[in-house]
């Protein structure tokens, strides 16, 4: 799956793009894989073209985050709709979303989160005002969520995990393992001897500085049982260990 945040906020540095980090994060544990992170600015232009991009690559999921709002420079949703080819047309299911908001004071600007590209389906925020869209386009799914965070994650809970969990086949297990007394370049060939030795697995190391000098590392697996991704993660967290502790330095699980 792919996902692409739009804001010019976030282009500016404004805004830290922990949206992107969240989803990412929350779809790996569900055993799904991102494949690439787009972020763009609120330009119709733009916007439309990274889709497009994004759809050529034809991954079963796009996520998107922000632009659904009511005001002028929020766009995603027509941004989707000339992406696709597709006129914006108002949802009378998203109206009444936004009238259980508002009551029947539904100014201009609330009248704009009701139009959705056609055959777009609205779904239900239930934290703010603005519905998102799910559209499919060939195989591909696209799901459009608010860029307020707390929106977006009460949508992703509701809408999208459902969805992640039936398209996933694969279980995803992780482990961090704490690696003292070492260099980085070190402790390279001992990664390297741990994924030759159990294939199954995925090693990475980080340094970190906060406070202390250490190197994180996380082992990580896909497997078609969590039993199994576990298995795999365990058995290589003791093989690194073993070959760290035998060089002389510390390592624990974290």
């Amino acid at each position: 799956m792919e996902i692409i945040t739009v804001g010019n906020e976030l282009l500016s540095g404004r805004v830290v793009n922990t949206n992107a980090s969240w989803i990412a994060d929350n779809v790996t544990r569900l055993g799904g894989l991102v494949k690439r992170i787009t972020m763009v600015g609120d330009d119709v232009e733009e916007c439309s073209a990274a889709i497009r991009e994004a759809l050529a690559r034809k991954p079963r999921l796009i996520i998107t985050t922000g632009g659904l709002g009511p005001t002028f420079d929020d766009r995603t949703l027509e941004s989707i709709a000339v992406a696709l080819g597709l006129s914006m047309e108002l949802s009378e299911e998203a109206l009444r979303m936004i009238e259980e908001k508002y009551g029947r004071e539904v100014t201009p600007p609330r009248l704009k989160m009701a139009r959705l590209p056609r055959g777009g389906k609205p779904l239900y925020n239930p934290v703010g005002t603005a519905p998102g869209c799910l559209i499919e386009a060939g195989d591909v799914v696209m799901v459009a969520l608010p860029g307020v965070p707390s929106e977006m994650k009460a949508m992703f809970e509701t809408h999208v995990k459902p969805m992640i969990l039936k398209l996933s086949r694969a279980a995803y297990a992780s482990k961090l393992v704490k690696v003292d007394m070492i260099e980085e370049s070190s402790l390279a060939p001992m990664i390297e001897e741990v994924m030759r030795k159990c294939k199954a697995v995925y090693v990475k190391s980080r340094p970190k500085r906060d406070g202390e000098a250490y190197i994180e590392v996380e082992v990580s697996s896909r497997a078609p049982t969590m039993k199994e991704a576990e298995e795999n993660v365990a058995e290589a967290c003791e093989l690194l260990k073993e070959l760290i502790v035998r060089a002389g330095a510390k390592a624990q699980e974290i």
